[in-house]
């Protein structure tokens, strides 16, 4: 609820309780003098009881008011609203009965019912308790004037004001509270949608996800969220136009729309990118809401696809899951991006479940919690200067775990294969940002930044003891083959032989990925370029194994 919501309810809120206690107090005026006059007749214990009662029940009714209503405005009626309602009647007509029934003077408190009912529930509700309160009025004087039709017309006149007073309050207010409340949900309405597509809007994406995740708290139960980012759509938007792009965002939010369930929430986070919360559902099922998106979105024909990379429209997608995968609101987000981010990295068009890499090194491989805690370190502060880099490292490390097991290397090769390529560009931590960033050529002086990161990196872990066996490795996943690399000019089996895999692994993802100053290659292109580089930048034995590699684990890319 808005900061505004809440100080319109507080004041409606206020409106109620003080009407009610006025109501409550002029009633208690006229019983309290029947039972004064009645005390004359009566023992004074039982005139001392009554009232005692009777302020027991103010002060519970009291107290029942402003812990209900406050939560109540804007609600349907209830059963104890009616309830309410009733006890009100009730009063009113025990009133009447003690202050001359027709010619009583207090007929003017059923108005106080009937504005609390317009205030609080809006014309239709009113309407039903000015109904009631006519019926009421009138049977009174009925009853009391009998035949008497004279007497009748008199007090029947006389109230005639009164009744037109409490239906014209009734409509009238009731109306203006309904139009009201009916503007003020449309303006809410428009603060939380987004104008062009018709989804939530980020605004109201960071609202329901905070309310998700605190359900879940309360009902021990997981929220799933997938972040979603149309492929190429800078491409289409520049080909096509950016109405054609408006276009195909509508039509793209109303296939996220028909793919997920009535609880769940999609939003437009900006741009091209959107957002789904699924309460209440495991990362599992979350993945299949996701399939169900991609594919519907793939297997759709959109005008000026053809003009796309793939000649098709497709969508990348993020999963992550709360409190599974991250344990607040902000890391949610954040795990939910990183699966995005590797989804577009590995090929775009899928949909990917978040999973750290160094957690799976961490859970399957036996290594060193020492070792991890610096790792993790080093890789957030990767993630938070170069997203390229974050994202090149651990795929680097997917392709080095998968080589690993197709050498049939030993276990502890392995750990330090992988952990190697975690740390291999950390050296890239002292390169400046507008540097490791650049899209025109490099200057010399920027060059010499890029050929001196592997030592960078092994000068920034020297004075981690536990990460000494990994400093070979990573100082020499530079070196050529053929002598003409860096830092040391190694060559043939003078490299470490993992500095070598490395070398490769690091290589092709550096081809076959999106990078300021290098055209994305195909891995067909980057196959190619492996084996044009044999014997001068790879070792010749392991770029055929490599490329064996990538076939026989090539759905795991």
């Amino acid at each position: 609820m808005s900061i505004f919501e809440q100080k319109r309810n507080k004041q409606v809120f206020e409106i109620i309780v003080i009407l009610k206690i006025i109501y409550i107090i002029l009633s208690m005026i006229p019983i309290s003098s029947f039972l004064k006059l009645k005390s004359e007749i009566k023992s004074l214990i039982l005139m001392t009881m009554v009232m005692i009662i009777m302020l027991i029940t103010v002060l519970a009714y009291f107290s029942w008011i402003v812990i209900y209503i406050r939560g109540r405005i804007d609600k349907s009626p209830k059963l104890s609203d009616y309830i309410e309602t009733i006890f009100m009647l009730l009063v009113f007509i025990f009133v009447m009965l003690t202050t001359g029934l027709y010619n009583s003077g207090y007929k003017l408190l059923s108005i106080f019912i009937v504005l609390i009912s317009a205030i609080q529930f809006g014309r239709n509700y009113s309407l039903g308790v000015a109904s009631i309160s006519t019926i009421i009025i009138l049977l009174t004087d009925f009853i009391s004037v009998g035949l008497d039709k004279q007497t009748l017309s008199q007090y029947f006149e006389k109230d005639l004001v009164l009744l037109s007073a409490l239906f014209v309050t009734a409509f009238i207010l009731g109306m203006y509270v309904d139009i009201e409340r009916e503007h003020s949900k449309e303006l809410k309405n428009l603060a939380n949608i987004d104008e062009l597509t018709g989804l939530y809007n980020h605004r109201y994406f960071q609202e329901f996800l905070q309310k998700s995740i605190d359900n879940a708290d309360k009902e021990n139960q997981e929220v799933s969220l997938l972040f979603m980012d149309i492929d190429y759509f800078k491409n289409f938007n520049d080909i096509n136009g950016h109405q054609a792009g408006d276009l195909l965002l509508k039509e793209i939010s109303q296939i996220m729309k028909s793919c997920i369930r009535g609880f769940d929430v999609v939003a437009r986070y900006g741009g091209e990118e959107f957002a789904a919360i699924l309460p209440n559902t495991t990362e599992n099922n979350a993945v299949k809401i996701g399939e169900r998106i991609r594919s519907s979105i793939q297997n759709t024909y959109f005008k000026g696809q053809e003009n796309q990379p793939d000649k098709n429209i497709t969508i990348s997608i993020g999963v992550s899951s709360y409190p599974k995968k991250a344990i607040s609101k902000h890391q949610l987000i954040n795990t939910a991006d990183d699966a995005l981010y590797r989804a577009k990295s590995f090929n775009r068009n899928r949909v990917e479940l978040y999973r750290s890499v160094l957690d799976d090194l961490s859970e399957n491989m036996d290594i060193n919690k020492d070792t991890v805690k610096p790792l993790k370190a080093f890789i957030s502060m990767m993630n938070i200067k170069d997203r390229y880099t974050y994202g090149h490292t651990e795929r680097v490390v997917i392709y080095a775990k998968y080589f690993g097991e197709y050498l049939d290397l030993t276990k502890a090769e392995k750990i330090r294969l992988q952990v190697a390529a975690y740390l291999h560009d950390i050296g890239k931590l002292e390169i400046p940002d507008d540097v490791l960033n650049k899209k025109e050529k490099l200057t010399e002086s920027d060059r010499q930044m890029f050929i001196n990161h592997p030592q960078a990196g092994v000068d920034l872990i020297k004075d981690i003891k536990q990460l000494d066996e990994f400093k070979p490795i990573i100082k020499h996943h530079h070196e050529r083959y053929d002598g003409k690399g860096y830092p040391s000019g190694l060559k043939r089996t003078e490299i470490p032989y993992l500095s070598r895999i490395l070398t490769i692994a690091d290589s092709f993802d550096a081809m076959t990925s999106n990078r300021p100053y290098n055209k994305v290659k195909t891995q067909e292109e980057g196959i190619k370029e492996l084996r044009d580089n044999v014997g001068t930048q790879f070792d010749p034995d392991l770029v055929e194994k490599f490329i064996d590699m990538l076939d026989k684990y090539k759905d795991k890319f």
